[in-house]
């Protein structure tokens, strides 16, 4: 998958993230996943660039 359409699915996951309030904690999953993606992706462009 490319970084653009890594970035996409992050969107649109960042534009669903509502509070659930019969799970209290699926919100804070939730925005732990989108966390993590980004950092994943971060670190994968770092690595590009290094990589030149």
């Amino acid at each position: 998958m490319t970084p653009s359409t890594r970035l996409t699915a992050i969107t649109r996951q960042v534009g669903r993230l509502r509070p659930d309030w019969r799970n209290h904690e699926r919100y804070f999953e939730e925005r732990s996943e989108i966390e993590r993606a980004l950092r994943a992706l971060i670190h994968e462009l770092k690595e590009g660039e290094r990589r030149g």
